[in-house]
This record gives C-alpha cells, structure tokens and sequence, in this order.
C-alpha cells in the first residue's frame, strides 16, 4: 500500500470540515438534545431524549454533511476522557503500543456490529477504514500519522508524523466514534489506497461527503440498535450482545420530535433527558423537585473572530486596541450562571471549573513567568492610545478611521443558537459605548457558517474558540491551521511584540514551526517552553479574541431514572448522557 504522507492529507479542507465536525456537537446533538430536554416518561422500559426535526429527514453516513445521523449509544467512542483530572481510558479503542513514531490501536474484544445475533465483529479492517476516513475528510486525527497500516485481526499500526508526544496524541483520540464498518466504505478506502494526488483525494472526499445510506444501512456497534423511525420518532432497541449490555436495566432508546420551545418541553416534563441544554435563569428557578441538571466544562467558549484581510483589522494594534474595549467580565455575567471570563487571552482552556467558578487552571499549561506575562487586555486608555497611534481620530465622541470614515462594524452571529446572543450584544455595546458604529447582524444558522464564516465573509463574527480539547496543541491548531482561511490569517507572515513587551516592536514569528516541535516534545520542561512562545503569539497577535468559557449542562428527571448526584465527578466526561447507561450509572427505577 502506498504510503500517505501528512502534507498530502492536510490539502483537505480541514477548517471547513472541522467546523462542521464541531457543529455536530451543537447542531447534531443540538438537534438531538438542544431541543429541549428531560421529562418523566411515562414508560419505564423507554428512555426518551428529544429532537426538534423530523426523524425521517435523517440518513445513515454520518460523514454526509446533509442531515446525518449516528446516534452515540449506537456506535462506541474510542475513549472516555475525565476533564477533571486529565486523564483517559480506553473504550473502543485501546493503545497497545506507543514506542519511538509508531502506536498500534486494537479493537476492544467483545465488541460486534448490529447485523446479526451477535454481528460480525469489530475487526481491524474497520478501524483502518475509520482512520482512513478520517485522513480522507482531514480531520484531527489523520494529522498525527503519514502512513498506516493493518497489524493483526483487530489492530493497526500507525507510522507517527515524528515521535509524537502521547498527551497529545491521546488528546487527539477524543469524541471520535468508531462508526466506519470497512463493508459500507470499502470503495472509498481501496480508492484512497490508490489515490496518487490531490485532486484524487479531494474527487473521494467529496463523494464521500455526498454519499447517503437509507435505513438498510444503518450501522452500529454500541448498547441499542436501530429498530424503526416514522416522521415523530426514531426507536433503538437493547443491543444484548454489547459488553456492557448488562450494565442497563431497560429496553428501548427513543428519540422524539419535539416543540421548538425547549423551555416548555423541558419544565413540562415530556422526555427523561438532555445531553446540553443552556437554559435560561427562569428554568433553573422552575425546575421542579425531580429535574436534575449538572455541569461540566464544555472546553470551549465564545469568541470574537477578526477578518485578517480587512483594511482596520490586518492591523495588529486595532486588532489590540478593540480586545481592550471589550467587558469579559460583563459578556460572561450576561450569558449567565454558565460563563466565567478568560483571564488571558491566548488559547489555553482552564478557566472554569465543573461547579461554575472562576479558576485558573489554565496557568498550568504554561509557565509561572508568562502565567504573568500573558496580556489581560481590560485597558480602555491602552485602546485608544494604540488607534491614535495607526491614525484614528476621536471626534465629538466617535471614531473615525484614518481616511475619515467611521469607524463601523457589524459582528455577524448565527440567528439560531440564541445563549450566543447576549454576549455578542455586550460586545457591540461596549464598542458602542466607546464611539465605534458596531452592530449585530443575526444570520439563519446554515447560511451563517457556508457563506459567511467559513466563507471569510466577515469583519468581525462569533465562533467557538476551541475544538473541545484540554491540550494547547490543539486549540492553537485550530488558529494556525483549522480556521486560518476563515480569518484569512496567514500564520507565515506574522509579527508579534517580543515576549514579555507588548508595546515593544513587532518582529517576525513563526506559530506553525512551533507547534511542529510541540506535537513531538518529550521533556515536560521543552513542551512548556514551547507552548509559552505560542501562547504568547497567540495572546499578542489575537486571531480571535477569546471571550469567555463555558460550562455544559446535562439534565435528567429523577422520577423514573437513578443518576449519581450533581456534585458527582462522574459528571465530569463528555457526555454523561452516553457514559451513564454503559457504566451503570442511569438506571430505570423498578
């Protein structure tokens, strides 16, 4: 088999793709669990979870970017990873071995396809079709590896894109499902086997992307299976034949159309769960006696994306000087009880913990030295002494550009996800405030991200500023690499104040070269060195403007079902809504 090498794989349009990718967990899920949450149901042998679209519109290639569908009880994650603590355990998909720049992955015993009584099992030809479909759509994980390779019944060997650090490799395993069986993607895999150039992998992806299974073939390996769907229901039954079948103690899975309302769906009490829903403070002063809800970080939050092209914010110290008009602290406390600011602005998660408090573990990540260094951008006066200094005017209490128009914005933002909202208003206001035009543009949510984010059809817009993931290696990814043609940021020409001197003189730095040497450091001390010079790029140079964290909530209704308390760390994994049944810890009451 020919070898594929990492530079070919990352010509996909990784930043795209990856932004959907994310969207799954808020549109997906969201369309799943967004929708409006819990409620006793009234049948004990049927857990129901709610959805706000028609079940009939779903198809089963889940890697279709129109309506696709693979629920997370119906294939297994490869691994269960604890926020709290940083750690991992395997699921799915164990590491057999991680020696020098290779790591063998093996397929967890037991685990079989829902096509028989039991299926075929999970072999090593389906996970080799998981990893190649994920270097054919270019995502997170195929940027670890350049060449693979089958190595026994159930495992594969992976050559490493250098010796790869194991934190980060690990961290790159995360929220992936093992949701590929080699008979359903068979032709797409001996294609990419064959692929010679670019142009052959982008004709596979995008045939791949548009490819869409019906309901003979629905694919699965978790706890339920498919059973039958009409246009208000989808039903999945007790897969028997899991190993951790045992573990749940009732018979059916179903998701059901619900209102768009989600407020009145959950405190009415129509379904028994939700995996993330951000209420506002009416349903938590509501919520009745049994409606449980609980929280755990969601390793993103809310951001301010700039435009690197545009005439005002190619500029770094506009880019700057904007960072310090914004109220974090105030865009935090209006998107509510969920949110705490990010102290400094530079990438690194770590700031809020399971219980909804500030906290600075984010600290961590870095040394104490630039812990201290790092920018907090919450100087007004700094601001406007930076716009007067590129040759913007303040007259009569509004900003003028350096050619004499006003100095205007609109911050685009998705119509749907409406808990965004209140901080992109705090943003225009306190930009108001200062005398800057800014408003808030709300966009239909497809059209938002096809033709305007992802479109870089901005000046500023709102985003996620993280991928979920705890390691600094890949929050910077997604600004060096991920979303630069977004931004249309280009991390090779890029200048930076000297560390440690934000108003000294930019000098040329180098993000991409650093993380290179990141993603194979294995010296603790190297590793924190490195990521102090990103992150410090990152915190100078502001690609987007980290705003706030954010805490996710799960609910449960209490009266049928048996979940640990809210205090619980076992809370803390995402999603306890899909770890709960396989461990035992949602259990229907006799």
């Amino acid at each position: 088999m020919p070898s594929h090498g990492k530079g070919q794989l990352r010509t996909s349009n990784r930043g795209s793709i990856s932004r959907r990718h994310l969207l799954r967990g808020a549109a997906m899920g969201g369309a799943v669990a967004l929708a409006g949450c819990t409620g006793g149901s009234s049948d004990s042998d049927t857990f129901i979870q709610p959805t706000t679209v028609n079940p009939k519109n779903w198809q089963f290639n889940h890697l279709n970017l129109q309506n696709p569908f693979s629920h997370e009880l119906q294939s297994d994650q490869l691994q269960r990873y604890y926020i709290n603590e940083e750690e991992f355990e395997s699921y799915a998909v164990s590491i057999e071995e991680f020696e020098g720049d290779t790591a063998v992955l093996k397929v967890r015993d037991g685990l079989t396809w829902h096509n028989g009584d039991p299926g075929d099992p999970v072999n090593a030809d389906d996970l080799y079709t998981k990893l190649v479909t994920d270097a054919i759509i270019g995502d997170t994980i195929s940027t670890l590896w350049t060449d693979i390779q089958r190595a026994g019944d159930k495992s594969v060997e992976l050559t490493l894109d250098g010796t790869v650090n194991k934190q980060l490799f690990q961290d790159g395993l995360n929220y992936y499902w093992l949701e590929t069986p080699f008979r359903l993607y068979k032709d797409y895999v001996e294609r990419w086997e064959d692929a010679t150039t670019d142009d052959e992998i982008s004709d596979i992806r995008n045939d791949l992307r548009n490819d869409s299974f019906d309901e003979s073939k629905v694919k699965g390996n978790g706890p339920f299976q498919f059973e039958e769907r009409d246009n208000r229901h989808l039903r999945m039954s007790l897969y028997e034949h899991h190993p951790d079948a045992d573990n749940i103690n009732w018979e059916t899975w179903e998701i059901r159309k619900v209102s768009t309302n989600t407020s009145s769906v959950l405190l009415g009490g129509k379904v028994d769960g939700i995996r993330n829903y951000t209420a506002p403070e009416t349903v938590f002063e509501q919520a009745p006696d049994d409606l449980l809800n609980a929280q755990l970080p969601a390793l993103w939050g809310h951001s301010l994306p700039f435009n690197h092209e545009d005439e005002d914010f190619s500029n770094i110290r506009v880019r700057q000087a904007i960072s310090e008009f914004i109220d974090r602290e105030a865009c935090a406390g209006n998107y509510g009880r969920l949110g705490q600011p990010v102290e400094a602005p530079s990438g690194l998660v770590g700031n809020i913990n399971g219980q909804n408090e500030q906290t600075s573990r984010w600290e961590n990540k870095v040394s104490d030295e630039m812990a201290d260094q790092l920018y907090r951008y919450e100087d007004p006066e700094r601001g406007r002494r930076l716009l007067r200094n590129e040759g913007y005017q303040k007259d009569d209490g509004d900003w003028f550009r350096p050619n004499g128009d006003r100095f205007e914005m609109s911050i685009k933002v998705p119509a749907g996800t409406t808990d965004w909202h209140p901080v992109y208003q705090t943003i225009r206001d306190n930009l108001k405030t200062e005398g800057i035009a800014a408003e808030m543009q709300r966009i239909e949510a497809s059209t938002y991200w096809a033709d305007h984010y992802t479109a870089g059809n901005f000046k500023v817009a709102s985003t996620g500023w993280t991928l979920q993931r705890s390691s600094p290696y890949y929050v910077f990814d997604m600004y060096y690499n991920i979303d630069t043609e977004f931004m249309n940021l280009d991390p090779e020409n890029l200048e930076a104040p000297p560390m440690g001197e934000p108003d000294g003189d930019l000098e040329s730095v180098d993000p991409r070269g650093l993380m290179e040497d990141l993603l194979v450091a294995q010296d603790e001390e190297e590793a924190t060195a490195l990521t102090d010079q990103i992150a410090w790029i990152t915190n100078q140079t502001v690609p987007m403007l980290q705003i706030q964290e954010i805490n996710d909530p799960v609910w449960f209704y209490t009266d049928d079902w048996e979940v640990p308390e809210p205090n619980s760390p076992k809370y803390q994994s995402k999603w306890p809504l899909w770890w709960f049944p396989r461990t035992g810890e949602l259990q229907a009451k006799e």
